[in-house]
């Protein structure tokens, strides 16, 4: 496995296709809404003193319909990034293949295989999920019999303690690690299903062979994505220090009016614009690595510009 030539040629394909950028921008659209708040309760039957305000039901209203109207948005955004992760990969075979790619060629075949990579999605979504279901009901469990360990003795109910937090550690931990494996499985599973047009469940199968017989490469490549993740975040950070510095201190001024909130939102405006053109390149980055990594492991040599598979033409068609 040549990890240079790999990196060095995913570089010039996403610094010369500029084009794929728009689809690495429309896949960190996407990225975290999977995510639920699993915090929000009700304090309705808990009297803590304080004075719960009169919210007049058309503010309740305004709020739920906020509330569905993110939804709604959050699901969009999120069926776009599939569309684009597909487009992605679809854009690098293509520049491979014949060295040309356009957003509408990438783009159109993303779309024709949507249903395919939200299959694949569900795949890698499920085992995680049951296994953090499960994690909650044993921990609700173990935290109901440490309670009732304390009504009978201390040393009964620090016993359960320990029992909770040293399961609890090692459910999160294995959950953790699930979840990388499932989500690499899908990477895997992905440039499958668009590179070689297999179905969901194929494809899944696909990924875990690619994963199972090239385990060595593919964590050199995870540890490689998460240390220049680690660059990334660090950029963003001093950048975003270093912007906003001059304007905190303005917050130290004697005098402070309704014009303190122009330069904070010129600050934040440049600072989301930089930090998404930043996203969209390592994205695009990152998934043309992959799929060029996946060409190699697999020896995958198929011109799909001149035969692809039949759900892209379709969608083209």
């Amino acid at each position: 496995m040549d990890y240079g030539r790999i990196l060095s040629r995913a570089w010039e394909i996403a610094w010369r296709w500029k084009v794929l950028w728009i689809l690495g921008f429309l896949v960190s659209l996407g990225q975290g809404l999977g995510g639920g708040n699993g915090s929000s309760y009700s304090t309705s039957s808990v009297d803590w003193g304080v004075h719960t305000p009169n919210i007049p039901p058309e503010v309740i209203a305004l709020l739920v319909a906020l509330a569905c109207l993110a939804v709604i948005i959050g699901i969009a955004l999120w069926v776009v990034s599939v569309i684009a992760r597909g487009g992605l990969i679809a854009g690098v075979q293509q520049v491979e293949d014949a060295d040309s790619t356009g957003f509408v060629q990438a783009w159109r075949v993303g779309r024709g295989r949507f249903w395919t990579l939200f299959g694949i999605s569900v795949l890698a979504a499920i085992p995680t999920i049951i296994v953090v279901l499960i994690g909650a009901g044993a921990l609700v469990l173990l935290i109901m019999g440490t309670v009732g360990g304390f009504n009978t003795s201390e040393a009964a109910g620090t016993l359960g303690v320990l029992a909770s937090v040293f399961c609890g550690g090692t459910l999160c931990c294995g959950a953790i690690l699930l979840a990388i494996v499932l989500d690499q499985i899908r990477v895997y599973a992905e440039r499958a299903a668009i590179l070689e047009g297999l179905g969901w469940i194929e494809a899944f199968k696909r990924g875990w062979q690619v994963l199972k017989q090239n385990l060595g490469p593919t964590i050199v490549f995870w540890v490689i994505f998460f240390v220049i993740g680690l660059v990334f975040a660090a950029v963003i950070l001093g950048g975003l220090f270093a912007l906003l510095a001059p304007f905190l201190a303005l917050l130290s001024a004697d005098q402070l009016g309704p014009w303190i909130l122009v330069p904070f939102g010129c600050g934040g405006l440049i600072a989301a614009i930089i930090f998404a053109l930043i996203r969209s390149v390592l994205e695009t980055f990152v998934s043309a690595s992959w799929t060029l990594a996946y060409r190699q492991l697999t020896g995958f040599a198929a011109p799909a510009a001149a035969e692809p598979p039949a759900a892209a033409v379709s969608a083209a068609e």
